[in-house]
């Protein structure tokens, strides 16, 4: 502390005003355990999304069927339905930390498997389907443990500032990690990317033994896991505006999230460019996205989220809308920007709610429940692509942006209806 007020003073007798023009830097940021979470996630997080561009990639080409692409939406999310709710109770039953350990080993696991059924030749669109499906299995877990340590490694002060910065550094991954992806799925190859993700997870688990365990709520340490489920759905039901978030976040992840399954179908069909341009696509989303994080990480609190979510919404539909009817590249990506920065701020804003509106030993399945909007994008992901077979692809895609944007304004309306009508 002394020795920052004498550089203050030092500068200041130079000439510059340091108390005026001092960079804000985010709350978060002070704190050890959120830092060193952060280091591991952002290189883990970058290979999560090479994998996935090679990932949609293969699929697409193994069987360039836009029904087997929203197949694979499917897949990827529908198991948070029976999975989610149990992984929040799992998630404020045992120690967070160690949760998040297990299941990158099963990431690693899963990653190895990947790569040798590629370099072996033997890979085929069953096998990326059992894979997606084991991620998603284990992602049900470790999700919502995720989502409660990083507000357990910051005091209540420091909540958005925290999750709005694990939004920016995810996103920043999203921006990163499909780039590199689509370049080096072009000069190296599939396998040997799988590979470099696989390092990178290795990277994740060696940060998170560094790291102190998050402190579990005695009180739910025993208990029926039933009755653990049945009371976080209960006590959503009664929370008329955690209730309101959450629905929107299904909504929106039913209409959609499910988009970003068919950004293969843009890329060559649509827009036609290759790998590459297939990666700039994925990352548009993140660049949005990045730059609104760090202005939301600067606030300790925000006004008004409820309000805010509602539009944030409605200018993620429109934005979706206008992307699917694009037939310039240029307008698309700056399209997909302005869709990932409005994705962020919804999700960023329906997380601060949740940790306003729940009490600590609730966190677990009040974010498993809200990670299932997941799920529900699994769901959009197979019905654009059943409609697909009817229209075009982006008839299927602007459509489901229209019904998103309605149901976005017409939900808050309803949840303040008095509770007989709803």
């Amino acid at each position: 502390m002394l020795l920052s007020k004498v550089k203050q003073a030092f500068l200041e007798k130079l000439g510059f005003p340091v108390r005026h023009y001092l960079v804000k830097l985010p709350p978060a940021l002070r704190y050890r355990d959120f830092r060193l979470f952060t280091i591991g996630y952002l290189p883990a997080e970058t290979g999560e999304y090479i994998h996935f561009v090679v990932q949609n990639w293969l699929a697409w080409k193994l069987t360039r069927s836009a029904f087997s692409l929203g197949l694979l939406g499917f897949c990827e999310f529908a198991p948070r339905f029976i999975f989610g709710p149990i992984g929040g109770v799992v998630a404020d039953r045992m120690d967070r930390i160690t949760l998040l350990k297990l299941s990158r080993v099963a990431n690693l696991g899963q990653s190895l498997i990947f790569a040798a059924l590629i370099f072996t030749g033997q890979l085929q669109f069953w096998h990326i389907i059992v894979l997606v499906v084991f991620m998603s299995i284990v992602s049900s877990f470790s999700t919502a443990a995720q989502q409660v340590v990083i507000v357990n490694l910051v005091p209540q002060e420091g909540v958005v500032s925290a999750l709005a910065l694990n939004s920016a550094a995810h996103n920043l991954t999203k921006v990163i990690g499909p780039s590199i992806g689509g370049v080096l799925l072009t000069l190296i190859g599939p396998g040997p990317c799988i590979l470099i993700q696989a390092v990178t997870v290795v990277g994740m688990l060696f940060t998170l033994w560094r790291m102190q365990p998050a402190a579990l709520p005695k009180s739910m340490a025993k208990g029926d896991w039933l009755k653990d489920i049945a009371e976080g759905i209960s006590y959503l039901g009664e929370n008329r505006r955690l209730l309101a978030a959450i629905l929107t976040t299904y909504s929106n992840g039913f209409f959609g999230i499910s988009y970003a399954q068919f950004l293969p179908y843009f890329a060559q069909e649509v827009l036609h460019v290759g790998p590459a341009g297939y990666g700039v696509l994925v990352s548009a989303p993140g660049v949005g996205a990045v730059a609104i994080s760090f202005f939301l990480s600067t606030h300790t609190r925000l006004r008004h989220m409820s309000r805010l979510l509602v539009g944030a919404s409605l200018i993620y539909a429109v934005a979706i809308f206008l992307f699917a009817l694009s037939p310039f590249y240029i307008l698309s990506i700056v399209l997909l920007a302005v869709v990932g920065s409005m994705q962020m701020s919804y999700r960023v804003l329906v997380r601060a709610i949740i940790q306003e509106e729940c009490p600590d030993h609730m966190l677990g399945r009040a974010m498993s429940l809200f990670f299932i909007d997941r799920g529900f994008g699994s769901l959009g992901a197979i019905g654009i692509g059943s409609l697909a077979a009817i229209v075009a692809v982006p008839v299927a895609v602007a459509a489901s942006a229209v019904a998103c944007g309605l149901v976005s304004w017409i939900l808050p309306k309803a949840a303040n209806k008095p509770k007989s009508l709803l």
